[in-house]
């Protein structure tokens, strides 16, 4: 079942990419809709964490938020063709302009290797497509479990150069050698890692569970860090890609003053665009009292 369910996922990613940018948007917001209108999983989680973390906003300004992410969350789903199907040209021709280039420019000329940490806002798989062209790249993701969309997956990334690697002990190595190497590795810090990978740490006063590679990778090759998302624009006219200095207590020697840092960045990346984060991800899934603040969800 899951082989026969794979290539329907690859076959419908095909069609996505035979509709234009604004075509797959307004697919994707018709898609957010239905996310809205129905009891969906994606819904209920999203509720539960802009009420964690704005408890102070009126309900009817928490709830448009939720809408307005889901809207934002079926555009990213609709996306998928463009950003795994185009051709390089195509899809690069998407990023619509650059901020803070001077910030990626410095660091990838710096000779100690260079760490992307991506934020999950407005469309991530972007992302890969600003950075092609500067060089050895690795990163690591987390296997699907349908061999042929996990194979698409993986092949539609590597087309931009990116070393792609699986969520496991070697891929974490690949990324301490790219680094070693002066490449660039590339990680993501608002995913929940398994609980012996992760510490807790507040992302906007509620507790996460917060990855520690970021810092394991900091400390052993002293390389530079750069967060980074891509901004997607109003009337279908592509994506900004955002570059971000971090706060410099990121690179402390203190994995708690360091986490903190991390999620202050990651926060100051947000709140600009809040409606482009991806808040139905059970961010806070685990906790440190082990409360299930999801129980409640489909």
């Amino acid at each position: 079942m899951r082989v026969f369910v794979g290539y329907l996922a690859v076959g419908l990613i095909h069609l996505l990419g035979l509709l234009n940018l604004r075509g797959a948007q307004r697919l994707g917001r018709f898609i957010g809709w239905l996310l809205w209108v129905r009891s969906t999983r994606a819904k209920a989680v999203a509720q539960v964490n802009v009420d964690l973390c704005f408890p102070d906003w009126p309900e009817s300004q928490r709830a448009e938020l939720v809408r307005a992410t889901l809207r934002h969350n079926g555009m990213t789903v609709a996306e998928t063709g463009a950003a795994w199907g185009w051709s390089q040209a195509k899809g690069t021709a998407l990023l619509a302009g650059i901020e803070g280039e001077s910030i990626m420019l410095e660091a990838v000329n710096a000779s100690t290797g260079t760490l992307f940490i991506p934020v999950h806002l407005g469309n991530w798989e972007f992302f890969n497509h600003s950075l092609s062209g500067y060089g050895d790249r690795a990163g690591m993701y987390r296997p699907s479990k349908m061999p042929a969309f996990d194979r698409y997956m993986r092949e539609s990334r590597a087309r931009m150069g990116l070393g792609v690697m699986p969520t496991t002990r070697q891929g974490v190595e690949s990324l301490f050698e790219v680094l070693g190497r002066g490449g660039i590795a590339i990680t993501f810090s608002d995913q929940e890692p398994k609980l012996a990978r992760g510490g807790f740490s507040p992302f906007l006063c509620v507790s996460a569970l917060t990855p520690k590679l970021p810092y394991e990778l900091i400390q052993k090759t002293g390389c530079k860090v750069v967060f980074g998302y891509e901004e997607r624009l109003d009337d279908a006219r592509g994506f900004k890609t955002n570059f971000i200095k971090p706060d410099d207590d990121i690179y402390s020697a203190d994995i708690d003053v360091h986490l903190e840092a991390m999620n202050r960045t990651l926060e100051a990346c947000i709140k600009p665009n809040l409606e482009q984060y991806q808040w139905s991800y059970k961010r806070f899934k685990r906790q440190p009292d082990g409360r299930d603040i999801y129980a409640d969800c489909p």
